[in-house]
């Protein structure tokens, strides 16, 4: 006889396999979300602390910049004033027309020898810029510095790594322009040393020459001074000469004083002495009727007359 077998259908639970399997599976989707979130939450918080370094940098840079402007502006400020220090008030040439210098190099010492006399050594020089050329390389430095400004936004690590290259490239501008800066004041600082030695040169030679002239105009015065007394003793002399010479008559006309007459030019000869009379009568006739007087007068002399008056030995 044969068996019924019947056979039920009811609804089958799942292992406690799958159930494992499956909590695992979602453990897994979960936990990749949960990474990926905290990576791009780490993320943005890197690009923000990024932007922040890059933003603060490029402030920090331009305020940098702007102080080396002002120094180079002062600078250059500076360099075109022409007056000296110090209380003399004196005055330099222009420093934009400071010519430059050529480097020198170093030359050795040499040894005096026979027939060659000893060198001294020559140090090394370097080559000096103009007053222009210092002026100019400022004043470029400045100009392009003056144009650098501070970012204010930034939200990509792309434009961070813009602004610290920006920032890097400011920051050495400056340094650059402040060293260009230091080397005009300290060249104007030598000029003016060198102006200094100039001017005062000048005015000690001109010192001198003023001490030379007044010397010269003093010799000239005292020259001056001796000439006219001596011209004054001169004078005083004559008049005393005058007051004790003789007076001479002078005409009461208006005319020119009277000269006295020149001797006569051939004077006649006085006249021979007459001979005596004969007889010894004592007397003598003179030719024309005069007479002189004879041996018995006057002691026995012979006068007879001078021809003015008077009466003259025979």
């Amino acid at each position: 006889m044969a068996d019924d077998l019947s056979t039920t259908t009811a609804s089958r639970r799942p292992s406690k396999k799958h159930v494992a399997i499956g909590l695992a599976a979602l453990l897994v989707v979960a936990g990749g979300i949960t990474i990926t979130s905290v990576t791009a939450a780490n993320a943005a918080e890197e690009t923000a602390r990024q932007c922040e370094l890059a933003v603060t940098g490029s402030k920090t840079a331009a305020t940098t910049a702007a102080t080396s402007v002002e120094q180079a502006d002062a600078a250059l400020e500076v360099v075109k004033s022409v007056a000296l220090p110090g209380d003399e008030g004196w005055t330099s040439a222009d420093y934009a027309a400071r010519a430059g210098a050529e480097a020198v190099e170093a030359v050795p010492a040499v040894e005096a020898s026979e027939g060659v006399e000893a060198v001294a050594a020559v140090d090394a020089v370097d080559a000096r810029p103009s007053g222009a050329d210092l002026i100019s390389t400022v004043t470029d430095g400045r100009t392009g510095l003056a144009k650098a400004k501070a970012a204010s936004t930034c939200e990509e690590r792309d434009q961070a790594a813009t602004i610290e290259a920006a920032t890097k490239k400011v920051t050495a501008d400056a340094k650059t322009l402040d060293a260009n800066v230091a080397a005009l004041t300290d060249d104007f600082t030598v000029f003016q040393g060198e102006e200094r030695t100039r001017v005062a040169a000048e005015v000690e030679a001109a010192r001198i020459a003023a001490e030379a002239e007044a010397a010269r105009l003093a010799a000239e015065a005292e020259a001056a001074r001796v000439a006219a007394e001596a011209e004054a003793a001169r004078v005083a002399a004559n008049q005393r000469a005058a007051a004790v010479a003789p007076s001479v008559p002078r005409s009461s006309g208006s005319g020119p004083a009277p000269k006295s007459a020149p001797a006569p030019a051939n004077r006649p000869a006085p006249a021979p002495a007459p001979a005596p009379r004969p007889g010894g009568g004592g007397g003598t006739v003179g030719p024309g009727g005069g007479g002189g007087i004879g041996l018995g007068g006057n002691g026995g002399a012979c006068l007879t007359s001078n021809g003015m008056g008077g009466t003259m030995p025979c």
